[in-house]
């Protein structure tokens, strides 16, 4: 078509030429025709080069192409455009190889046989203008022409290097793209705008569990993947980029799909772009899938790892962490936080910069060692800490290990272990305490081994010692009083012997209680005159007993009872020589407090908590060994009660003690008394 086009201009040109010589008439059609040949001519891309019978170019575009001056003369096509060997020679047709020149022969047998030639694509050394010379891709057309009794070849050369070079360039992108594409470890398929597969990688062959490409290239569709989300579906049918996760569940796959070897399920990265025409419209949709299983798996196992920390953390009572100085990185177990005493949602870097929860002695040591952290190698620290839990401190063993020290990359890492030594740091004082106290009262019992001889053997000595003298008295007064100091030493050594027994069945457990309803007014009323027969020697002293209800029946161990009462009147005679003692009870909700009250020297504040220990005598010089009140201790807590004293020295102690207060058994008379009664 084009060599059609330049042929026309010619005929068109010689034409003109006609109407020139036949006259002025058409004068103005002429110069009309000329003006419209001068255009066509001078506009074309392509070199056109008329040539005669001599090879000399009789017209050309070249200069006016180029902007450059017209060479008159007869110059041939090879000097115009800079032959390599016309460059040599400085003209054409001087080398002995530009007979061997191929446009050269082509022109000629154009002139033989009055013929064409169109499109042929030479590689020509030239010069074009001033450009640099260089191998140049040119495609050359030529057909003779005859006007006018003249012999000519039009000749037209259309420089396509850079079309060559693009298309190389083109060729070149699509082997690295191909190279790219096929070997690329992500898998890759191309669909058309309908979502047909075109293209894929043996990537996504391997990713989907084909056998060859075959079997997924217009073979399958995007849009019916069972697998891909409704969601990111509308999303590619829109036109708009996705990215996001699919879950491979190859058993659907497999179907509704396409056969695949895979069978358990996978996890990819799916990533979606698009290639558009030059009106932005979707001519290919490109789709990218990222092997994410191992993530999901190590993910998995991170997880499982937490919650094996966290469940071992929480039986063990042992609280974990691990926190980046630098970074907001951390992992602590809530068992951590619950050994700090602070909640679960507060921020463990907010906790290692005030640490306010620590007791001071504790503080700075800590502090001291998360700053010096931040900037040279530490030692693991290993402390007991105490925290304040509660209004109170409870006692950590607290561990520290700088585990990662890499201040150039920003990364300093602190693992950190706290256990709570708090049962253990009171098990320690108890056993500290129960050693303390077995000392002593191995100090006690030795006391008391020395000093129980002496006990015994004192009411002993009287007992014989008056014994004898009993027999021999002949004065009636001699013969009372010896009998009274007899009687007075032998209720005193029974007193003892029972309460070595009691507690030797005690600490056996083989002490009995008898339960039964017991009426406390009556009971305590008998015992007010024993103890005042007792006490009739010594008038000075009032003991009284002061009923706390009407009536008070009680379920419990009667003969316990009455030891424990017993016990403490006799101890508030020892130490009571003027004054009163008072016996009473009052009833505090679900317990009965029963005391006895005496005015007697009363007992040193700082020996008050020793009082119901054994063997313990806070006067050497009154008679007894200190089992009574140890005694009475016990029996209080084996009847589920309370046993205490309130004393201030030199205006007497208020000895008391609680028990539950349990149903009374009544009569079934009694019961139903009761009953109706209530109902009524």
């Amino acid at each position: 078509m084009l060599l059609m086009t330049i042929i026309l201009i010619v005929l068109l040109s010689f034409a003109l030429i006609g109407l020139i010589v036949k006259g002025r008439v058409q004068s103005r059609k002429i110069k009309t025709a000329k003006q419209f040949h001068d255009a066509i001519w001078n506009n074309a891309h392509e070199f056109i080069f008329l040539i005669d019978e001599n090879l000399h170019v009789v017209k050309t575009n070249y200069y006016t192409l180029y902007q450059l001056p017209v060479k008159k003369g007869r110059i041939c096509f090879g000097k115009i455009l800079q032959c390599k060997y016309a460059r040599g020679q400085k003209n054409c047709n001087n080398h002995e190889r530009c007979g061997s020149c191929f446009i050269r022969h082509k022109v000629k047998e154009l002139f033989e046989n009055h013929s064409s030639f169109s499109n042929l694509e030479l590689v020509m050394d030239m010069q074009i203008a001033s450009q640099p010379s260089g191998i140049y891709n040119m495609v050359v057309s030529g057909r003779y022409l005859s006007m006018e009794n003249k012999n000519y070849v039009i000749l037209t050369v259309h420089d396509i290097s850079e079309e060559r070079a693009l298309k190389s360039s083109l060729q070149h992108s699509n082997e690295k793209f191909l190279c790219f594409f096929d070997n690329v470890t992500v898998g890759c398929a191309i669909c058309d705008k309908n979502g047909k597969l075109v293209e894929v990688n043996d990537t996504y062959v391997k990713y989907m569990g084909l056998s060859s490409k075959k079997e997924a290239v217009n073979q399958l569709n995007i849009y019916t993947n069972p697998c891909i989300d409704p969601e990111f579906k509308e999303m590619m049918k829109a036109g708009i980029p996705v990215s996001g996760e699919v879950k491979y569940d190859y058993e659907k796959i497999n179907k509704h799909y396409v056969r695949s070897y895979h069978e358990d399920v996978h996890y990819f990265r799916f990533i979606v772009n698009y290639m558009r025409d030059a009106e932005g419209e979707v001519e290919n949709i490109l789709i990218i899938w990222v092997e994410n299983t191992l993530i999901h798996k190590a993910l998995r196992q991170n997880n499982t790892f937490r919650e094996m920390i966290t469940y071992a953390s929480s039986i063990s009572k042992i609280g974990f962490c691990s926190l980046n100085l630098f970074k907001s990185e951390q992992l602590v177990t809530p068992e951590y936080l619950k050994n700090l005493g602070v909640k679960e949602d507060v921020d463990l870097r907010e906790i290692f910069s005030n640490l306010d929860h620590i007791h001071p002695d504790d503080r700075k040591l800590f502090l001291e060692y998360v700053r010096k952290a931040r900037y040279e190698k530490m030692e693991p620290l290993e402390r007991n800490i105490r925290i304040m839990t509660d209004g109170e401190y409870r006692w950590l063993k607290q561990y520290l290990i700088q585990q990662i020290f890499d201040p150039e990359n920003k990364t300093i890492v602190l693992a950190g272990v706290n256990v709570d030594i708090d049962a253990q740091k009171q098990t320690e004082e108890a056993l500290r305490a129960a050693k303390e106290s077995a000392e002593s009262s191995d100090r006690l019992k030795s006391a008391f081994l020395a000093n129980m001889s002496h006990e015994i053997r004192t009411p002993l000595n009287a007992i014989v010692g008056f014994s004898n003298l009993l027999i021999n008295a002949d004065n009636k007064d001699d013969f009372d009083s010896f009998k009274q100091i007899i009687e007075q030493n032998s209720t005193l050594l029974l007193q003892l012997i029972g309460d070595i027994l009691d507690l030797s069945k005690i600490e056996s457990g083989t002490l009995k209680f008898v339960w039964s309803d017991v009426n406390i007014n009556a009971m305590l009323y008998d015992l007010e005159k024993v103890f005042q027969l007792r006490n009739k020697n010594n008038p000075e002293v009032e003991i009284r007993f002061v009923p706390g209800m009407k009536d008070c029946v009680i379920r419990t161990e009667r003969q316990r009872f009455i030891q424990v009462i017993s016990n403490l009147v006799t101890n508030a005679m020892k130490f009571t020589t003027r004054g009163s003692i008072v016996i009473g009870y009052e009833q505090r909700e679900e317990e009965m407090y029963f005391y006895v009250k005496d005015t007697g020297c009363g007992i040193p504040e700082e020996k008050q908590g020793q009082v119901f220990q054994r063997f313990v005598q806070l006067d050497t010089f009154k008679q007894g060994a200190g089992l009574g009140l140890s005694i009475c201790s016990s029996i209080i807590k084996i009847m589920g009660g309370r046993i205490g004293v309130d004393s201030e020295q030199g205006k007497g102690s208020t000895f008391w003690f609680t028990i539950p207060q349990k149903p009374v058994t009544l009569p079934a008379e009694r019961r139903e008394i009761v009953r109706t009664m209530e109902n009524y």
